[in-house]
């Protein structure tokens, strides 16, 4: 049994997190013989992950620069569609009919990755209050930034050495691809800035982003009615929390997903978790901005009580 320890990532952070599900994603898409690839979780003074039956650190980096390469032509990324006024959009949150007809599409023509990324980018069943489509709690662009062309720009960027510092740090900070806003070390909350943060330009870490979008397949959301519901989130849009868990055992895709979706995250049964090889369950805030809507997370910290869906 062969393990690396991803000493770049920190549990504690939902960007580390969720690109540590990224890896995984790649490796299971990839993965054709036993035995298969999982991730667990160790205590060294913070929680970092750890890859179990995977590839050696060399050969995993040129796997991740070979499915970047293959995402020049993903499906997926290609909704595009017109804002009111006629300007091209190109992000998540078309009229629901166009949502529906990038679907079908993708249904029609595309792979199994195509379809699990649009699970977890929006429902054509939920509408924000200007009647578009509304994305995933974890949609956290908005004015003139978009995510889908974020994500192009970082498919287009991202190189080897974004991969090693991702994986194995330091996080220097030192490059001008675009972020997601999923690192919550790196708040930019308007209300405690002297300007408006849409107008810098933020340099970030973009291995990490984009295996965090990699990995985003894992959080997906659901239509509730005329709402959506988005995994592991749950309260109002500008004022709710993203809970994830930290596993002890060796888990592989399947796995993760059942317990990533499993309601007991919020009932934090300490008896229930155990038997499921959780160690902690960690919760940061969502906060939007009330100019546009720029999301950010809090720094997390331990869960500790229930909450209505968001």
């Amino acid at each position: 049994m062969s393990e690396i320890l991803f000493t770049g990532l920190d549990g504690k952070n939902p960007l580390a997190f969720l690109a540590a599900l990224g890896v995984l994603n790649i490796l299971a898409d990839r993965c054709t013989t036993p035995p298969a690839p999982k991730i667990a979780w160790k205590n060294v003074g913070t929680y970092r992950p750890v890859l179990v039956d995977g590839p050696a650190p060399r050969d995993l980096l040129d796997i991740l620069v070979e499915d970047l390469a293959s995402f020049a032509d993903e499906r997926a990324l290609d909704l595009h569609y017109k804002k009111p006024g006629g300007a091209d959009a190109h992000d998540l949150k078309p009229l629901p009919r166009r949502y529906a007809e990038y679907l079908e599409d993708l249904r029609d023509r595309a792979s199994r990755r195509s379809l699990a990324f649009a699970g977890a980018f929006a429902t054509d069943v939920a509408v924000d209050n200007n009647g578009n489509t509304k994305p995933t709690a974890l949609h956290f662009t908005a004015g003139q930034q978009e995510f889908l062309a974020m994500v192009t720009e970082l498919q287009r960027g991202t190189n080897r050495e974004d991969f090693e510092e991702a994986l194995f740090g330091p996080w220097r900070y030192a490059r001008p691809l675009p972020v997601l806003q999923w690192d919550n070390a790196q708040s930019r909350d308007y209300a405690l800035r002297a300007g408006d943060p849409s107008k810098e330009k933020k340099l970030g870490v973009p291995g990490a982003d984009w295996l965090a979008f990699r990995g985003l397949p894992f959080i997906r959301v659901v239509p509730e009615e005329d709402k959506i519901v988005t995994t592991g989130c749950r309260g109002g849009w500008k004022s709710g929390t993203f809970r994830w868990p930290i596993w002890n055992a060796s888990l592989g895709r399947e796995v993760v997903q059942s317990v990533l979706a499993s309601s007991e995250l919020f009932d934090l049964e300490p008896r229930v978790l155990r038997t499921r090889g959780v160690a902690v369950v960690f919760e940061a805030s969502i906060n939007r901005s009330d100019q546009g809507g720029y999301g950010s997370f809090s720094p997390a910290s331990v869960a500790s009580r229930r909450q209505e869906r968001l």
